[in-house]
């Protein structure tokens, strides 16, 4: 029988925290997308499933909330459950909780079908019929509507190099979300903790290819923008709380 929700438990090393002693937002990030891929192979809908018929999937939106983040040596789990699919979307929300059970964040993400030949959208029919939907609430509001930054913006370049692409050759997520990050100076950090990130991605960006980081304070928000050759390729928010965590 096909499991409308799976979980994940994990532990904390010292070496996979980031210099507050704590879970960094990248490691969070990989750490959805491994138990989603998990889930979706589980499902009969992973990546070796849907390759067959030339299809793989990427990751469009993703939002997160964190109440806290877990410290070394602490155990904590991921749960996640599909709240809706059809032939071009799937959206997949997630809890993750510590030790105890006791949620201390949600995420919600967005996945589309693309076919791996063309890059452009896929259909998903073949695989939808049976799919477990669950209706679990996911407490923390969907996906906001991303304005662009201003003329205000402090802009940074970056080319992208080996190190940041993935096995679709396309840059990995992940490594987006670290070269935003890498804007603001360690004592930010010291004195600040991600409560909510928001990021939706337009196009793919590649080897070699150079970036402008738009990056911009606004309504109390961490706005940004990566632009390629003037179009957006993602743009990102961050709602920033004081880091209270010993």
């Amino acid at each position: 029988m096909k499991q409308a929700k799976y979980t994940h438990r994990y532990f904390l090393t010292a070496g996979e925290c980031d210099a507050t002693g704590h879970m960094p937002l990248t490691l969070l990030i990989e750490r959805l997308i491994e138990v989603a891929t998990e889930h979706a192979n589980e499902l009969g809908i992973g990546y070796a499933d849907l390759k067959e018929c030339g299809i793989g999937w990427v990751l469009s939106r993703l939002s997160v909330e964190m109440d806290a983040y877990p410290g070394i040596n602490d155990s904590y789990s991921v749960t996640t459950w599909i709240e809706s699919l059809n032939k071009r979307f799937s959206s997949r929300n997630m809890l993750i909780a510590d030790a105890a059970g006791v949620p201390i964040g949600y995420a919600r993400t967005l996945w589309a079908p693309i076919n791996l030949a063309t890059r452009g959208l896929a259909d998903l029919t073949p695989f939808v019929a049976d799919m477990p939907v669950c209706d679990n609430a996911c407490p923390i509001a969907p996906y906001p509507r991303m304005p662009h930054t201003g003329t205000d913006a402090a802009v940074s370049h970056y080319t992208f190099k080996y190190c940041d692409l993935d096995f679709n050759r396309h840059v990995n997520t992940v490594r987006y979300v670290s070269l935003i990050l890498n804007q603001w100076p360690l004592e930010h950090y010291d004195a600040n903790m991600v409560g909510r990130f928001d990021i939706g991605f337009a196009r793919e960006c590649h080897f070699s290819e150079t970036v402008a980081l738009h990056l911009e304070e606004k309504d109390g928000a961490s706005l940004c923008e990566l632009l390629r050759n003037g179009e957006r390729v993602l743009a990102a928010r961050f709602l920033w709380r004081k880091n209270d965590m010993s």
